[in-house]
């Protein structure tokens, strides 16, 4: 599975890129917030790829975190597929995202295209146990915070991975998220 491709930014439209690497051109779908270099210089994006019987796509973002949030969304909010979860991302940053959920905000959520009131209050229910709340523990890193979503997007609950990057924070504080999620789950 393509977790991460790095290559020459070959051309950018709104919502999609070509990166070029290994001598392969491949087209990513975007979200608008993403920042993406200047053509033909080299940059690196998280994928997710979705490959279906009669075609594949790539789905490009600027960090880990962002990535795990689209798969969270796509993978365990029944009826939600990659164009809402992109539009999602499209319309809001993943900070304001999360605040959002974690507010509870549904009429924020309705003004993304193709969310109405009731696919939002889904969304709200469906994700309300799955991030980490805000304003209710001590502040974290970003790498932190990206290793909790990313353990999330594995499928644990959200008190649960707080603990498990809290214990391995300790262990190493100034290390990626990356290396967080691998040091949590090992020592779990």
């Amino acid at each position: 599975m393509i977790v991460s491709i790095e290559g020459r930014l070959e051309q950018r439209t709104a919502l999609s890129c070509v990166v070029v690497t290994g001598g392969i051109g491949y087209e990513i779908a975007v979200p608008l917030t993403i920042q993406l270099p200047s053509l033909g210089e080299n940059v690196r994006l998280s994928i997710y790829a979705v490959y279906r019987e009669d075609s594949q796509a790539l789905y490009g973002f600027n960090t880990p975190a962002e990535r795990d949030f689209f798969k969270l969304i796509v993978e365990k909010v029944s009826g939600i597929g990659p164009k809402i979860a992109l539009a999602m991302l499209s319309k809001f940053r993943l900070e304001a995202l999360m605040g959002i959920i974690a507010n509870r905000e549904s009429g924020m959520l309705a003004k993304i295209p193709g969310i109405g009131e009731k696919t939002a209050k889904k969304i709200l229910f469906e994700l309300a146990d799955r991030l980490p709340s805000f304003g209710h523990h001590a502040p974290i890193g970003n790498e932190q915070n990206d290793a909790i979503l990313g353990l999330i997007a594995l499928g644990y609950k959200r008190a649960e991975a707080e603990k498990m990057v809290s214990t391995a924070a300790e262990q190493c504080p100034e290390a990626s998220a990356e290396v967080l999620i691998k040091q949590a789950i090992r020592v779990k």
